[in-house]
């Protein structure tokens, strides 16, 4: 099989990082501030407690620095608000209409966004030379102009060519490789030499630089108390990604891009949303979720691998986006992989929560780094989001 494109992920940090139980016990503390109250609160702060003591996630990255500590007047996002005359708010928004300290505003949150996105990007794009190409992915944030048209300005790269993915949520880094894929085919294409001399040239390479940077603690409800958005508020986390995509193979130890594909679910389009809500972007992640993806991954997978001649037995690895871990076990089950062709997976939410579409890089680093994972293996990466859409690539180790 003839590589499509070579990748070299790298994660990158972002924010501070929490102990899981510190994380649950913030949330907790401040739904109990919120005053919020009766038989729901009670199950919500129950539910909490549960999760802090049961969790399969040791900790988690947070943008916001709110969340590593319980001094309330020092607060940055969830800060107490003046309803204009000096006094604060009263806790459901005031006779004034004034926001209370537990719904900031989305600009408010965006704000935060961008500062961390652009602080990231920098880091990020430390190089002496310019990509040929670059992308954003995010889902959980807006700015406009972009990270890394700031960071193209700044570092002079007036004729970078841009591009911008959005809201496609956790399967999004698939896609966007497969995009930064072509787009360096068609570079190096353009520069392959005439006919007659392309024998005795080097191959051409063109290299493309996906930035995929996800906030979603950014979005915390305090007020919430479904369990839904209890559970979904103790697993997503921030994080932060780069890929290398090159049309040559690079130097040292990198992953060939052989395949993709994706697959829509039937029947299941309102099973998992992410829109605008007022404050914030908010979340519909249906219980059924994980029977949809059981239901639907064999059929996607066969048809993905025997494309390429391929069965699911010829996979050595399995990156599967650990929407949690349910979602990890139903789609091993589904497949028939072991916990060791699903361990990269596993330890990325163990350390780090579901950070939406950056979730992936890191499994990806995580196999790259692993000495057991031998060059020739073959990888299969899983991820989910709306539609439900179910996003595959394959991937192979060199080097």
């Amino acid at each position: 099989m003839s590589p499509l494109a070579y990748l070299i992920p790298t994660s990158l940090p972002i924010g501070w990082t929490i102990p899981q139980t510190d994380g649950v016990a913030w949330m907790k503390a401040a739904l109990e501030r919120s005053s919020v109250s009766g038989p729901e609160a009670t199950r919500a702060r129950r539910l909490y407690d549960l999760l802090g003591r049961q969790s399969t996630i040791e900790s988690r990255a947070t943008a916001l620095e709110d969340y590593t500590h319980q001094e309330w007047e020092r607060m940055d996002l969830f800060a107490e608000q003046s309803s204009g005359d000096g006094a604060p708010p009263e806790a459901d928004g005031g006779a004034s209409g004034a926001r209370s300290w537990a719904h900031p505003t989305l600009e408010a949150r965006m704000d935060v966004f961008a500062q961390t996105a652009i602080s990231v990007a920098r880091e990020a794009f430390d190089d002496a030379e310019a990509p040929d190409f670059i992308a954003q992915v995010s889902c959980t944030g807006y700015d406009s102009p972009t990270a890394v048209q700031r960071i193209a300005l700044e570092r002079g790269w007036h004729n970078a060519r841009l591009l911008h993915i959005g809201h496609m949520g956790c399967y999004a880094a698939v896609p966007a490789l497969m995009t930064a894929a072509d787009a360096v085919a068609a570079l190096a294409a353009r520069r392959v030499p005439a006919s007659g001399e392309a024998d005795a040239a080097p191959e051409a390479d063109a290299h493309a630089a996906v930035y995929l940077v996800e906030m979603c603690t950014l979005h915390h409800r305090v007020e919430a108390t479904a369990p839904e958005a209890v559970v979904q508020q103790c697993l997503f986390a921030d994080g932060a990604a780069r890929l290398d995509v090159h049309a040559a193979r690079p130097d040292g130890r990198s992953f060939a891009l052989l395949g993709h594909r994706e697959t829509l679910v039937p029947d299941s389009l309102n099973e998992m949303t992410w829109g605008l809500a007022d404050g914030a972007f908010a979340m519909t992640l249906s219980r059924r979720v994980p029977e949809f993806i059981k239901a639907g991954v064999g059929d996607a997978v066969d048809a993905f691998l025997s494309e390429h001649g391929l069965a699911v037995d010829d996979i050595d690895i399995a990156a599967i986006h650990p929407g949690g871990p349910r979602v990890i076990e139903v789609t091993a089950d589904a497949l028939g992989f072991s916990e060791r062709q699903t361990r990269h997976s596993t330890a990325v939410l163990h350390a780090r929560g579901n950070m939406s579409s950056t979730t992936l890089p890191h499994i990806w680093e995580r196999i790259l780094g692993d000495a057991e994972v031998a060059s020739g293996a073959l990888v299969l990466s899983l991820a989910f989001g709306p539609g439900l859409t179910i996003a595959a690539n394959l991937l192979r180790v060199e080097g």
